[in-house]
Order: C-alpha cells, then sequence, then structure tokens
C-alpha cells in the first residue's frame, strides 16, 4: 500500500488486491453496525462507541443520556452515507488499483476506520496485550482475523496522517 498526500489534500491510495479487499470489507460492515440502533449494539461495541459507562461516571443519565446518544448516533449515520462513496471509488472486488480520498473527507474516513478497529476490539474483548503483534501470531480463527484488520486499519491510518 502507498498513500501519497496532493497539495489539495486529497490522498492517493496504491492498494494491492487484498488491502482493497479487506478495507472494502472491514468498511462494509462498519455501514451495517452503523445502521443498528445504539440500543441494539452488543453491549461491549456500544460502550466503546457510545461511552455509555462514561455517561453514567460523569452523572450524564436519563435523556441527556439519550440525545448525547442519539447524536453520536447521526454522526455515524454521517459516516455511513459516506462510506458508501468510498466503496464506489475502490479497485473493483479481486484487483489491486488505485483510489482517491478527498482531503475534506480524511476526517471522517479515519473515524470510520478507528470505529471499526474499536468494534472488532471489542467484539472479542481485546486488551492491550492481545494487542502486541505475538498475539496476534498465536491466535486462531476469527480473532486472528480480527487482530489482522486492526493491525492494517492502524497502519493505513498512521500512512494516511502523515505529512
Amino acid at each position: 500500500m502507498r498513500i501519497e498526500k496532493k497539495s489539495s489534500g486529497n490522498r492517493h491510495f496504491e492498494l494491492a488486491a487484498p488491502e482493497a479487499a479487506l478495507l472494502r470489507q472491514a468498511l462494509e460492515s462498519t455501514v451495517a453496525a452503523y445502521r443498528t440502533p445504539p440500543a441494539e449494539l452488543d453491549p461491549m461495541v456500544g460502550n466503546v462507541w457510545y461511552r455509555q459507562a462514561g455517561l453514567r461516571e460523569a452523572g450524564i443519565r436519563g435523556e441527556d443520556a439519550f440525545h448525547w446518544v442519539e447524536g453520536l448516533h447521526e454522526v455515524r449515520l454521517g459516516r455511513e452515507k459516506m462510506a458508501q462513496g468510498w466503496m464506489k471509488g475502490l479497485p473493483p472486488i479481486g484487483q489491486a488499483g488505485g483510489w482517491v480520498l478527498d482531503g475534506d473527507e480524511v476526517e471522517s474516513f479515519v473515524a470510520t476506520l478507528n470505529d471499526h478497529r474499536l468494534r472488532r476490539a471489542a467484539e472479542f474483548d481485546l486488551g492491550e496485550g492481545d494487542l502486541e503483534v505475538r498475539a496476534m501470531e498465536k491466535s486462531k480463527g476469527d480473532k486472528r482475523v480480527a487482530l489482522v484488520e486492526i493491525h492494517f486499519l492502524a497502519w493505513m491510518i498512521e500512512l494516511i496522517l502523515q505529512e
């Protein structure tokens, strides 16, 4: 993967076929999760996305907490619409190729990738020790897939944010 920042702020990506496939899959599953009402999400995912435990600790309860969570959900629904456009621009399934991310959408794109990473970590109740490369090498099945996604997207975020 290569990411080049243009003077316009746009990011030009060169993706290998597996990288494009992983990115597409991450966006598709995150879009589906964004469409899920907060109350229907896995409680672990709901907590990392909407910080429900943090709201209680801050003393935000009842209607105020409801409005806070609803506002965050609306932000994610806005990202869901952007993600639909991003997926249309990705290389066709099974192919390598270029893709351009508009500079005005970089922040939302990074937030979407990070939401995917947080969701996958919550789904497997992964802690900091689980995120070490050695732990990934020892993991099996879906947990290993989640760890590969988390590490790949972290690398992508790092490349995007390099000045």
